[in-house]
């Protein structure tokens, strides 16, 4: 089996089966909770993620100079323990500094019961950060196992405990605080089971080496994720008390943010998983074929990643688009929700494409266009978000998000055009626009057609399988994809012992005569 295509099978199951619990998670949320309680959780977790953003670079560039360390396994070990030391100086301090300030910073939150939730939540600062360096050594050494396993730990951890604290094992508890306090339990044992993999499989902490170029290189992406972190906080705390001003109350405009931000954007953003998956595999990849100079071959997995996730944009945007309303029905128990994935479905063509081109920029080491290319997008992305609610109300999220992801979008592709070379396939591109699209609302006519007569769960299905029948008819004869050959290139292949012993007497005869040949 091809090694990246092994590599991606690992990673995609894993991110599948996490990203299941992950939804199967927020269904017993919205149920369970309410979209109020998770409107309060989203505010709150935006926040800590604006502080992630501290030490969020250098994980992603520890990968990728691990990948070009190659073997040499002195180099990877003083890297990530440098990483480490790193994470927990600038992780530590910020959780001291605003542990100081707790009775100051009630400011940062639309709604006062965020503060204690996000309270709770800080210490997963520091365990985030030794979780975050240990995975990133697993993933420039391309151990992918390890690296994906543990994020399926963490979530099933997390689960588990959300639902004893969070439904009532705990008195005193709301929801909201015992989903933060599974949080931080469930991100402290993952770090633990992290760290005793990480000396399992050789890692050992030495003299710390490579903190300039960790830094250096880090400084960008951090910023990066610090624009994506802050436009997130900024849009948490300002969304809700601007549709208050539209007329909402508090709860109203709460749970309307929880349903965007934790409902309809997550169960959206859901396939980009397989575009993530890719990426994760192909980062290290290319940094070792950037190391050797053979960009000809980096070109064409460029090329194939970016036509796969707009295979993969296609695909769920034909059954978002139509069937988005009865999703949220049966998923979220809450219409409004629904609502809001079918008429943001567009967004997913922007949203892969920014997702595949950042990390191909990150891995040829250009984490400096990778930051103003973000800053131009949050610069589209903050005027929609403010100024568009008292038009569209909560949509003024989602328009503000397209542009966001579009203008990364148009700018990454620049930027790999002019160091590559042009690497998009834009005949197949334009197929499969052309067809996914018209496909989509023949779905939704259909969609409605049926649901009159048979209801919404059988109309899903229905309507969802011939969607997805003719989707994947049009891609195997326009030679879009050959499906074919990929599931059979994920069939095992069982040798037989006879075989086996063939092939051995095979290379002794021919190791023998090689021997007789050279003297």
């Amino acid at each position: 089996m091809n090694k990246t295509l092994k590599a991606f099978s690992v990673v995609t199951g894993f991110a599948i089966a996490t990203r299941l619990m992950s939804f199967g998670f927020k269904i017993w949320m919205s149920r369970a909770l309410g979209a109020e309680v998770i409107g309060l959780y989203q505010i709150a977790n935006s926040v800590l993620m604006m502080l992630f953003t501290v030490t969020s670079g250098a994980p992603t560039v520890l990968s990728r100079k691990i990948a070009e360390a190659g073997g040499d396994i002195k180099r990877q070990n003083s890297l990530v323990t440098a990483s480490l030391i790193v994470g927990l100086i600038f992780s530590g301090a910020t959780v001291g500094v605003i542990f100081a300030l707790r009775d100051k910073i009630g400011i940062l939150f639309s709604d006062p019961a965020c503060l204690p939730i996000f309270l709770i939540l800080l210490p997963t600062l520091i365990t985030s950060g030794i979780y975050a360096s240990l995975r990133s050594w697993f993933w420039g050494r391309k151990r992918f196992l390890a690296f994906s396993s543990t994020e399926l730990i963490d979530e099933t951890a997390r689960i588990v405990l959300s639902i004893l604290l969070a439904g009532g094992i705990a008195s005193g508890l709301s929801g909201a605080q015992g989903v933060a306090i599974a949080m931080t339990l469930s991100d402290a044992l993952c770090a633990i089971v992290l760290a005793a993999l990480f000396f399992v499989a050789g890692g050992r902490f030495s003299k710390p080496s490579g903190f300039k170029e960790l830094t250096l290189r880090a400084i960008p992406l951090s910023a990066t994720r610090m624009i994506t972190s802050v436009a997130a906080s900024v849009t948490a705390l300002a969304l809700p008390q601007i549709l208050v001003k539209c007329g909402m109350s508090v709860s109203e405009a709460t749970a309307e943010y929880g349903r965007i931000a934790g409902m309809a954007i997550p169960l959206i953003m859901a396939p980009v998983m397989l575009v993530s998956s890719l990426s994760v595999v192909l980062i290290p990849d290319v940094a070792s074929l950037k190391a050797a100079g053979e960009m000809d071959a980096v070109k064409k997995k460029l090329m194939n990643a970016v036509s796969f996730a707009m295979l993969v944009a296609c695909v769920f945007f034909v059954l978002y688009m139509p069937l988005g309303r009865h999703l949220g029905a049966l998923l979220f128990k809450d219409a409004k929700a629904g609502e809001l994935v079918s008429n943001c479905s567009f967004m997913l063509f922007f949203i892969v494409m920014a997702q595949v081109t950042t990390p191909m920029l990150n891995s040829l080491g250009l984490e400096r266009t990778t930051f103003f290319n973000s800053l131009a997008g949050a610069a589209v992305m903050m005027p929609c978000t403010l100024l568009l609610p008292k038009y569209v109300g909560v949509y003024a999220m989602a328009i503000g998000s397209a542009g966001c992801f579009l203008t990364i979008s148009a700018l990454n592709i620049i930027a790999l055009s002019r160091r590559i070379g042009g690497f998009l396939d834009i005949a197949k591109m334009f197929k499969c626009l052309l067809f996914s699209i018209p496909l989509a609302f023949l779905g939704a006519f259909a969609d409605r057609l049926m649901s009159a007569v048979t209801g919404g769960i059988v109309s899903c299905l229905t309507v969802g399988g011939l969607l997805i029948f003719f989707l994947f008819i049009f891609i195997h004869a326009f030679s879009i994809a050959d499906i074919t050959a990929f599931v059979k290139l994920l069939k095992p292949t069982y040798v037989s012992s006879r075989a086996k012993r063939r092939g051995r007497e095979r290379r002794k005869k021919h190791a023998s005569g090689s021997g007789s040949l050279s003297q």
